[in-house]
């Protein structure tokens, strides 16, 4: 099987536990029970893969207690067969409910050398730099280069530049960097080993138009193609299931791999009917679980269920790195 055959037949969901509505929250109160409940939902949709958020203020707030909890929380995938896409950092906020991350701020006041971070990764790379249970490390959600400023910008790039290299002389695991559309992945492509973006077009030939110009984007840059966001929300459960649907079977007819947005129903933005953002049909209506919070497939999303079955391997991902220069 080819690296981007292999890609192209990933499945799954981003995943926030249903105990927790922010990301320090969700590491620094860590609830296996949840985890032990929850992950296994997403085998009856096919899923062979999650990516779950960690965050650097809870490793600041807790140490090695982070990573003891990481640890747990990858047993519990990989009990369910299931590998783990890692996200280092957060960059994205929405505006009424943020989720925590890394603020401008934080960027700002980092040394040119960004050594504050130095610690939470080399730790991360020490104990799981070459961990089986892990396809591969999203650096950062959402960064916003070349946005919103020039200055800050730059001073993006150049810090998920310098965490890209730090990472790869410690790990063998693939890069990658969940970029969003159009130029905003550009400017991270260079830096990745697979490409990733976050298509939420309303219709079916928004989305297939933004795979074919993603695709042609990926080829230029000789590195294969993963969607880790994507499905726009809805208050309407049928209408939610059949745009969740038309998105989906778009990727999978571009041979794209797709991790959609998002597994179960929760705290977290977008996880329940009190908490909404606006990247839905008409705004205020991202409501966007796949899976309730009492373990029910959501109405309208019961196809996918149908269509449910690995598609691949535990052990079959894997990239050949071109040379790379830091930034």
């Amino acid at each position: 099987m080819s690296i981007h055959n292999a890609w192209a037949k990933v499945r799954g969901f981003n995943y926030q536990p249903g105990y927790s509505g922010h990301l320090q929250y969700t590491w620094t109160h860590f609830d296996s029970s949840y985890w032990d409940r929850e992950v296994p939902w997403s085998l009856r949709f096919g899923a062979t893969m999650l990516r779950i958020w960690l965050d650097w203020s809870a490793y600041l707030a807790t140490g090695d207690a982070m990573l003891d909890n990481l640890d747990r929380a990858l047993t519990i995938l990989d009990r369910s067969g299931l590998k783990a896409m890692p996200v280092l950092f957060n960059r994205w906020v929405d505006r009424q409910f943020p989720a925590g991350g890394v603020a401008d701020s934080d960027l700002r006041t980092a040394s040119l050398t960004f050594d504050k971070f130095y610690p939470y990764v080399d730790k991360l790379m020490e104990r799981f730099g070459d961990d089986g249970r892990i396809a591969a490390w999203d650096l950062c959600n959402e960064p916003q280069a070349p946005g919103p400023t020039p200055e800050l910008g730059m001073l993006e790039l150049r810090w998920l530049g310098t965490i890209a290299d730090r990472i790869r002389h410690r790990s063998s695991i693939p890069i990658t960097i969940g970029t969003m559309t159009g130029e905003n992945v550009a400017t991270y492509a260079p830096l990745v080993d697979v490409i990733s973006f976050h298509p939420y077009p309303k219709t079916v030939e928004g989305m297939v138009s933004t795979c074919l110009t993603h695709l042609a984007l990926a080829t230029s840059f000789g590195k294969p193609l993963l969607c880790t966001e994507t499905c726009v929300g809805s208050l309407d459960d049928q209408e939610r299931g059949l745009l969740a649907m038309q998105t989906l079977e778009v990727l999978e007819q571009h041979e794209i791999g797709w991790l959609a947005w998002h597994l179960v129903a929760g705290p977290f933005v977008t996880g329940n009917r009190e908490r909404m953002d606006d990247n839905a049909v008409r705004p205020g209506e991202g409501f966007m679980p796949f899976v309730l919070d009492n373990g029910a497939t959501r109405p309208g999303h019961e196809w996918l269920v149908k269509r449910g079955g690995h598609a691949l391997g535990s052990s079959t991902i894997s990239v050949v790195r071109p040379p790379y220069k830091a930034l």
